[in-house]
């Protein structure tokens, strides 16, 4: 059975495990290289080929020659020794400092089965990129330790709101179970420096399932997956932009982001779908740049344990009032 702390307990467990950032210290970092099955066979170099996109076979040779390919001992590994599935090796960076993140997550709810979190933003949801340790992951882990929260969704690290994690494997399987079904509604705030087309409207273009630059999507009318998000005029502000509210009715990544681009009026803020169709060279804000103006800020679904219909609600941010 898992015990429930109270919130003020739990917040203090937080603030600990950002103070400082565990990213903020240089450490040496060793990243998972497991082999898959079809990459039995091969040597190692080719086998890190296929496994990790946008790498040259030049980059990994340097890689080798500075010892930062070893084996599950950490002993250095050769390009051309042949691997089979199953195998385990590591890629090291030494001494990464990881860059800063927005640590002041707030736990809303937590009861027996369920935490509902407020993610703040830029945080990224998982290791990945340039972050190790400066995760939502990382912190809940340090916050709730010995036991292992287990978030339902994912929202982009520049994106803040409402995460659903649960605290157990059997209940994220639940969860997951709702939001494949569509049985999750999500409600969305998002700022757009512009005039929207209506005060009701929708999109409903398909989006790309496979990543471009920067990890982004587009609208790919023969291959894409079906997509739908209606948005609602909230309010309009004196320097000619609007507030929306989002619903997206499928959970594409990036959704909200890419059809508010297609529709000619990007979410303010945003480092990748940039106005006039253009993309930006980032995909995480730094600490001290301008916000994403994009909140998960409500949802509602059934409670996994009662079956109870239970709502959310995560307070507005700044930019939105």
């Amino acid at each position: 059975m898992q015990t429930v702390a109270d919130l003020p307990t739990r917040q203090a467990a937080l603030r600990q495990a950002v103070t400082p950032l565990p990213g903020s210290r240089p450490r040496d970092h060793f990243k998972p290289l497991n082999i898959p099955g079809p990459c039995d066979g091969l040597s190692l170099l080719a086998a890190l080929g296929r496994m990790v996109h946008g790498v040259s076979p030049a980059a990994w040779q340097a890689e080798f020659a500075l010892g930062r390919v070893v084996d599950r001992n950490r002993r250095p590994a050769a390009p051309t020794q042949l691997v089979r599935a199953g195998q385990r090796y590591q890629h090291l960076f030494p001494q990464v400092t990881e860059p800063a993140v927005n640590g002041a997550v707030e736990i809303l709810h937590e009861d027996a089965a369920l935490i509902v979190v407020n993610k703040p933003a830029p945080l990224p949801m998982h290791a990945g990129g340039r972050y190790f340790l400066n995760t939502l992951q990382h912190l809940l882990n340090a916050a709730y330790q010995p036991q292992t929260p287990y978030p339902a969704h994912r929202l982009d690290a520049n994106t803040s709101g409402l995460v659903l994690v649960a605290r157990t494997r059997s209940i994220v399987r639940e969860l997951q179970a709702q939001f494949a079904a569509g049985q999750v509604a999500k409600k969305y705030l998002v700022r757009v420096p512009g005039r929207p087309p209506a005060d009701e409207f929708y999109c409903d273009a398909p989006i790309s399932s496979g990543a471009g630059e920067q990890c982004s999507r587009t609208v790919d009318w023969e291959n894409g997956r079906a997509a739908r998000t209606e948005f609602s005029g909230q309010r309009r502000f004196a320097d000619g932009s609007s507030l929306l509210e989002a619903r997206p009715l499928t959970g594409r990544t990036h959704q909200i982001r890419v059809h508010l681009w297609h529709l000619g009026i990007p979410a303010g803020g945003d480092p990748v779908y940039l106005p006039d169709q253009q993309r930006g060279p980032t995909q995480t804000l730094a600490l001290d740049d301008p916000p994403l103006w994009l909140q998960a800020a409500g949802i509602k679904f059934l409670h996994p344990v009662s079956r109870n219909p239970v709502e959310f609600s995560a307070p507005p941010p700044a930019w939105a009032k």
